[in-house]
């Protein structure tokens, strides 16, 4: 089953896409939960920076891909594997191979939030 790893400083969090299959169907597969990314105490991974809205972003599965959705005042920024940078406004990218997400600032050196897709198959 593919998961997204997310790695800040000591924290690592996976978001796995969860399949409830019995019929051999890719349909069958049920949405996993989603991750919340913001300044608020309740978000999944907490980030504290003055750019970061209280509710900022969420990752989300979608047709067996993860989505990375901005709620944010300030907007998002997301390195590809492919290095290319995206910054994400009120709108959603796809997330897929490895890179960096930055809460409300361009990424810089160090971006605190890595990504990563992993295929277990």
């Amino acid at each position: 089953m593919p998961r997204l790893v997310l790695e800040v400083a000591d924290t690592k969090i996976e978001l796995p896409i969860r399949c409830e299959d019995t019929q051999g169907t890719e349909d069958a597969c049920a949405q996993s939960p989603s991750l919340c990314l913001g300044k608020n105490d309740d978000n999944d991974l907490v980030a504290q920076s003055a750019q970061t809205s209280r509710q900022h972003a969420v990752i989300e599965v979608r047709h067996n891909d993860f989505y990375l959705v901005d709620r944010s005042t300030n907007g998002t920024y997301v390195q590809t594997e492919d290095e290319q940078v995206t910054l994400v406004h009120r709108n959603s990218i796809r997330l897929w191979g490895a890179g960096w997400i930055s809460l409300g600032q361009p990424l810089a050196v160090g971006s605190p939030i890595h990504f990563r897709q992993i295929d277990r198959r």
